[in-house]
């Protein structure tokens, strides 16, 4: 990069981080919550559970999502149906790390794709220009070392 639009190279870069670190967090969220309410809403219906536990873990889930009936503690109305919620949810965060898991591998596609031949113009660039690559630490090289 030249060292003239350096800053806004470094600024675009960590506004784009800082974006991928918060859009990244919701779309993971809404992805593993999509399908858990009506996943556990199917098992809740062919659970093994008596009536008045399947209603109160029905209910519980229509006011607060699986998630509510898996904080459910020990013994409480509902708390039988504690399985069932971590399964729904442990299904909704499987398929979250699929997606993310996708959307890794484009990245990495086209980071891979956009640097075919990046070496091999930077190297031509520098022979024809005639300039010596600088030293680590800014000093100037020795020609007969950089040759």
């Amino acid at each position: 990069m030249p060292p003239r639009p350096a800053g806004m190279a470094g600024a675009t870069t960590d506004m784009l981080r800082d974006l991928g670190f918060t859009l990244g967090s919701v779309v993971v969220g809404a992805v593993a919550l999509s399908g858990v309410g009506s996943a556990f809403t199917a098992s809740l219906s062919g659970a093994d559970l008596t009536p008045g536990q399947a209603s109160t873990a029905g209910e519980t889930a229509r006011a607060g999502g699986p998630i509510a009936v898996n904080s459910l503690a020990p013994g409480a109305p509902g708390s039988a149906a504690h399985g069932l919620a971590l399964d729904a949810l442990g299904s909704g965060f499987g398929t979250a790390c699929l997606v993310c898991g996708a959307a890794a591998a484009v990245a990495a596609a086209l980071t891979a794709f956009g640097m075919i031949g990046l070496r091999a113009r930077h190297s031509s660039a520098d022979e024809t220009s005639g300039v010596l690559p600088s030293a680590p630490d800014d000093r100037t090289p020795d020609p007969a070392v950089a040759r």
